[in-house]
């Protein structure tokens, strides 16, 4: 077997390997060719820091990875680790692992971050055993918005760009690596930023990616809570999914709040949790 970078590996290769190694996950899925490139897209995977192992030329297993720097430290995010079934068993997740660790410590990588299903015991086992601990636990959404009354002193505004030091001052709780700053810095054309305002002022926003159907952030100036304004944003997301499903992914479950408002106060439903995992290096 042979370990070596992704940088040169073929699309279509890695996406047969990537959904047979999902097709008997916890929670089965599947991607087209277009999904995994989205995939790379949002997430900024980086081909010559993710990892793969080979037999005959034959991309078998990986690790897709990605690097941001934040708060001083240089982050790498594990964006999706599979094998295919037949190779299970050999400890190659370690020994991509072991092969890529010192490309990252060249790189002066500081901490290996993931996330992982909350009931994938084999998962987080594997992980832990690898060094990796759990940091918190986040919750998916999903489902059809469902709204009642509606806020007419509240008006919603497409904004041009994202003003992270107002929007920042809005958080109870730190986004997900899927969802954080530094990973929608550069994608904003992809994305619907939509302001809240009261009296002229910006008291909340949204961050909607129409394609994916998904939320990205949403926060309310903690001033103006409980006036219907997170109603108001998920309003203007209804339309723009044209009554599909929207998702809510990787909320920290410490934001009660959050939860009973996405919940009882939007229509969605908890369908999955995940435990992020870190390891320092």
């Amino acid at each position: 077997m042979e370990f070596k970078d992704l940088e040169l590996v073929d699309l279509e290769e890695l996406l047969l390997v990537f959904n047979t190694s999902f097709s008997d996950y916890v929670v089965p899925f599947h991607l087209s060719l277009e999904q995994l490139e989205l995939k790379i897209a949002l997430e900024k995977i980086d081909m010559n820091l993710s990892v793969g192992v080979f037999e005959f030329d034959k991309l078998q297993g990986f690790i897709l990875q990605a690097r941001k720097e934040e708060n001083g430290k240089h982050i790498v995010y594990n964006a999706g680790t599979g094998i295919n079934p037949e190779y299970r068993g050999k400890g190659l997740v370690r020994k991509m692992y072991d092969f890529i660790l010192p490309v990252l410590k060249e790189k002066n990588a500081d901490v290996l971050t993931l996330e992982v299903i909350e009931r994938n015991d084999p998962a987080i086992r594997a992980y832990e055993n690898l060094g990796f601990k759990i940091t918190r636990k986040l919750l998916c959404f999903s489902g059809i918005i469902e709204l009642k009354e509606k806020n007419t002193a509240v008006s919603i505004e497409e904004m041009d760009n994202f003003q992270w030091k107002v929007f920042q001052s809005f958080w109870d709780i730190t986004p997900s690596w899927q969802n954080s700053n530094a990973i929608l810095t550069d994608r904003e054309k992809r994305y619907k930023i939509l302001g809240a305002y009261k009296d002229q002022q910006l008291v909340g926003y949204a961050v909607y990616n129409p394609i994916a159907r998904k939320v990205s952030q949403i926060a309310v100036d903690k001033n103006y809570r409980r006036q219907g304004i997170g109603t108001e944003l998920f309003r203007i997301i209804e339309k723009l999914t044209g009554g599909q499903s929207v998702s809510v992914n990787n909320v920290d479950d410490t934001s009660e709040n959050t939860a009973v408002f996405l919940e009882k106060g939007v229509g969605l439903k908890n369908w999955l949790s995940q435990f992020e995992m870190k390891k320092e290096i």
